[in-house]
C-alpha cells in the first residue's frame, strides 16, 4: 500500500523578534514576514514550506527552527540561502509537539517569525511501497512485502517520480506542466506551468521535484507543494571533450551533477540547505573512469556510478565516489551481469556467478556461463561490506540494470530477458528470490 500521510497544517502567527528595542532597526528597512507558512509530515520527519515575504527589505537569508531541538544538531537551527522554500527536520520523537519558525534575514537584521506547529504521531512506523512504470507507460505501485497485486496510479506517467508520503509527479505530455497525483487517490493537480521539462523528473523525502531544463541545461527545484521554480544547480566548467553528463538527487535532498570524460569529470554538488561544492575527479591508480552509463546518490554524499569499460569487453562496472573526495573506489568485489541499488544507507549490488566478455558472448555458440545471481553484495556508506546467498533468479543481459531497495533492505530488480524475465524481490537477508510479475518495469523507486 502507498506510504501513509501524516499531515498538520496551521496558520502562521506572525511576532517582532531578533533585535531587542534599544537597537531594532525601522520595521520597513527589515524583511517582512514569510507567506503561505505550511508543515506536512511523515513518519519521523516533518517538512516546512513557505513563500517570500509580500514587503520589506531584500531578504538574503532564512533563520529556520524546531524546538525542543532534541538530538538535532546546531540546536535545531538551519540558516539558509535566500532561494530556499523548504526545510526538513528528522529524528522526530513520536507523540511530542513541535514548534517550527521561519524568518527572513536582511542586511539590517531579521524580520517578523512565522510560526506554525506539528505534532509527530504517536506512531512513526510508515509502509513502504515500489512504484514502476509498466510497459503501457502507466505508474503502478507495488507493497514492498510483495503479498498482494500491484495498483495503477496514473497513465501517462513516462519520467514520473515520487515523495516520501507517496504523491507521484508526472510531466505533462508536452513537458510544460507538473502534475500531482495525491497519495491515497483523489483528482490530480497541476503544481507547475510554463515548463521546459524533460522526461527525467526526480525528487527528495521532502516533496521537492528536480528536473533538467531542456533549454537551459540547468538543474531546477520546485520546492515542495509547489512555489517558485529556481535553477538549482549546473555542470559547471567542465573538461574538454565531455562525453557523459548525468545528475542525482539523493534522498535527503542532495543534488550532484557529473560531466566527466574516459579519464577525468567535474562533479557539483548542492547540499539541501543550498551550499554547492565543485570537485575536480580523477581516476586515480585505475587510470580510466570509462563511459558513464548512470550514476545514484545515497543520503550520506556518496556518488555510485556505473560505467562501461573502454575496448571490446562489455564490462559494466560500479565504482563510488565518496563525499567530498576527487579519486573513485571500486564498489563492488568481481565482475558480473549485476543489479543495483539503493535506499540511502546502503549501497545493494545483485550478481551473477559468472560473466563473459562481449566477443565470446555472441560468437556462434555463446559464452555458456552460468548466469544465476548467488550474491546480494551490501556497502555500507562508511564502505563496510557484506556478501549474503541469494537463489531463484537468473540475470538477463549486461547493463547497468538500476533497481530500487527499500528501508529494510530488500532489493527489486527487473530482469529483461531468459529464464528469470520480470520483476522480482531479493530479501535483504538473502535466500529466495521472489517474482512480482512477469511484466516489464523501469524507473523503479521505493518510497
Amino acid at each position: 500500500m502507498y506510504r501513509a500521510v501524516l499531515t498538520v497544517a496551521a496558520a502562521a502567527a506572525l511576532v517582532i523578534g531578533g533585535v531587542t528595542p534599544a537597537v531594532a532597526a525601522h520595521p520597513s528597512r527589515l524583511p517582512g514576514a514569510p507567506t503561505d507558512v505550511q508543515v506536512s509530515g511523515a513518519g519521523d520527519a516533518a517538512a516546512l514550506t513557505w513563500d517570500a515575504p509580500r514587503g520589506g527589505a531584500a531578504v538574503t537569508g532564512w533563520r529556520v527552527t524546531v524546538s525542543p531541538a532534541g538530538r538535532l544538531p546546531v540546536h535545531g537551527i538551519d540558516r539558509l540561502p535566500a532561494t530556499a522554500r523548504s526545510d526538513r527536520f528528522t529524528d522526530l520523537h513520536a507523540g511530542t509537539r513541535y514548534a517550527l519558525t521561519v524568518r527572513a534575514v536582511g542586511n539590517r537584521g531579521a524580520g517578523p517569525v512565522a510560526r506554525v506547529r506539528y505534532a509527530a504521531p504517536r506512531s512513526t512506523s510508515v509502509a513502504q511501497s515500489l512504484y514502476g512504470l509498466d510497459a503501457s507507460g502507466a505508474v503502478v505501485r507495488f507493497p514492498t512485502s510483495g503479498r498482494t497485486r500491484a495498483t495503477t496510479v496514473a497513465a501517462d506517467g513516462e519520467g514520473f517520480t515520487a515523495d516520501d508520503v507517496g504523491d507521484v509527479f508526472v510531466p505533462s505530455a508536452d513537458r510544460t506542466s507538473i502534475v500531482l497525483h495525491p497519495a491515497g487517490g483523489g483528482p490530480a493537480r497541476v503544481l507547475a506551468t510554463g515548463l521546459h521539462l524533460t522526461p527525467d523528473l526526480r525528487s527528495d523525502v521532502a516533496g521537492n521535484v528536480y528536473w533538467l531544463d531542456s533549454v537551459t541545461g540547468v538543474v531546477n527545484r520546485l520546492a515542495a507543494r509547489g512555489g517558485t521554480v529556481r535553477p538549482w544547480v549546473s555542470f559547471g566548467t567542465t573538461p574538454n571533450g565531455v562525453t557523459d553528463r548525468y545528475w542525482a538527487v539523493g534522498r535527503d535532498g542532495t543534488v550532484s551533477t557529473w560531466a566527466g570524460t574516459v579519464t577525468a569529470a567535474t562533479v557539483r554538488t548542492v547540499s539541501p540547505s543550498g551550499t554547492t561544492t565543485s570537485r575536480s575527479v580523477t581516476a586515480g591508480d585505475a587510470g580510466v573512469l570509462g563511459y558513464v552509463r548512470a550514476v545514484i546518490a545515497d543520503a550520506h554524499g556518496n556518488l555510485y556510478y556505473n560505467w562501461l569499460s573502454p575496448g571490446a569487453a562489455g564490462a559494466f562496472i560500479w565504482w563510488v565516489l565518496p563525499a567530498g573526495a576527487t579519486v573513485p573506489v571500486a564498489a563492488e568485489p568481481r565482475l558480473a551481469f549485476e543489479y543495483a541499488a539503493t535506499n540511502g544507507e546502503t549501497f545493494s549490488l545483485l550478481q551473477s556467478k559468472q560473466w563473459c566478455t562481449t566477443p565470446s558472448e555472441y560468437t556462434p555458440t555463446g559464452c555458456g556461463v552460468d548466469r544465476s545471481v548467488t550474491d546480494l553484495v551490501v556497502r555500507s556508506a562508511d564502505g563496510t561490506t557484506v556478501t549474503r546467498s541469494v537463489t531463484g533468479l537468473t540475470a538477463g543481459t549486461r547493463g547497468a540494470n538500476l533497481g530500487a531497495s527499500d528501508r529494510a533492505g530488500d532489493v527489486f530488480a527487473d530482469v529483461d530477458s531468459g529464464p528469470s524475465a520480470g520483476l522480482w524481490r531479493v530479501p535483504a537477508g538473502g535466500g529466495a528470490a521472489q517474482r512480482l510479475s512477469s511484466g516489464q518495469f523501469s524507473r523503479l523507486l521505493v518510497v
